[in-house]
């Protein structure tokens, strides 16, 4: 079975039909039988994001929510954050120099599971792959 670790990112572009390349990456999961994964804080991230959208009155109150129930449609399967994961996450925050360790955690889901990592983030993964030397961070610019 192969993982995708997917970043909130790429839910929430998908929801909202903002990036062409997405549906070419849904595809590929469906046809290749990939499992879509994503840490227990990916359900959060999405909502805010959807929130932040909606505070800054860019969709509806009803395109939120439709957002909302086509992000959980994605059927991403999701990863308990335990010590080990934290830990790494907190690892991975350090070698990037980040204050934060959102993005860290993905990167330690990916890990755990010996999977792939999708952003829409290009920065993240231009350094997660030159400063940290993870060949499996990817671009959904890459699709």
């Amino acid at each position: 079975m192969s993982y995708w670790v997917v970043d909130a990112n790429i839910a929430v572009y998908t929801a909202l039909n903002v990036t062409d390349g997405l549906e070419h990456f849904w595809e590929r999961v469906d046809k290749e039988q990939i499992t879509p994964c994503a840490p227990r804080l990916w359900l959060s991230e999405t909502t805010s994001a959807i929130r932040f959208l909606h505070s800054q009155k860019e969709i509806t109150s009803d395109e939120a929510e439709q957002a909302l129930r086509a992000i959980h449609a994605l059927n991403v399967d999701i990863i308990n954050e335990d010590e080990e994961l934290c830990l790494r996450a907190l690892e991975l925050a350090g070698k990037l120099r980040q204050n934060k360790a959102y993005d860290a955690f993905y990167l330690a889901t990916a890990e755990k599971l010996v999977g792939e990592f999708w952003t829409a983030d290009e920065r993240l993964a231009k350094r997660s792959r030159k400063d940290l030397k993870l060949s499996w961070v990817h671009s959904i610019s890459e699709i």
